[in-house]
């Protein structure tokens, strides 16, 4: 029994509906590359050191990207529903990945061969407008990251989370997210309390 059209694809549809317009032949293209997988938390989508060969889309659940230096684990970044999951310097130059991708909690998603995707976006103009959208978001999304990495307090980063995530310190256990905003969970202990 093909377990795939038990699932609703909506979520995913709807995304890139925002992107582009598509006729139904390209959506029976995107849906003949569809997969549906479960993670458990602490379970692998991709280890570093490892060639990423997939994109995730989430329908539930969270991911977190996580870089292991001489044993010292540092989060830098978080997906929840809605949100793609992979890594996509591993996929685009062909070589093994650098970080961890790890669910943080039971996460369902939708999954696509990365070679296959890559192809489809050269099967129609829709398609390539679809992944041209996606790469500039991902390119400045990036910036944004990398600025605020730079330059940003621990102190900002943790009220741009609340302000745009708040519903993360409700999800991920509170020494990742210390981990994740550059502080002690002490330290996000207090500014919790006096609501900063």
């Amino acid at each position: 029994m093909n377990t795939n059209n038990l699932w609703d694809y909506t979520p995913l549809k709807s995304y890139l509906s925002t992107l582009a317009t598509f006729e139904e032949q390209e959506w029976e293209w995107l849906n003949e590359l569809l997969c549906i997988k479960q993670f458990d938390t602490k379970e692998y989508f991709n280890r570093a050191g490892s060639r990423c060969k997939t994109i995730g889309f989430i329908l539930k659940g969270c991911f977190r990207w996580v870089k292991n230096l001489d044993g010292i684990e540092r989060t830098f970044d978080f997906a929840t529903e809605n949100d793609f999951v992979t890594d996509y310097i591993s996929i685009l130059l062909r070589k093994p990945g650098e970080v961890d991708i790890v669910a943080v909690e039971p996460t369902t998603m939708i999954c696509i061969d990365a070679e296959n995707m890559l192809k489809l976006f050269d099967r129609s103009y829709s398609w390539q407008k679809a992944g041209r959208h996606l790469a500039e978001q991902t390119a400045c999304y990036s910036m944004e990251r990398l600025l605020a990495s730079y330059y940003d307090t621990p102190q900002a980063r943790y009220k741009r989370l609340m302000l745009t995530s708040p519903e993360l310190f409700l999800r991920i256990p509170h020494h990742i997210l210390a981990n994740f905003l550059g502080m002690t969970k002490e330290t996000l202990s207090r500014l919790r309390n006096i609501n900063i």
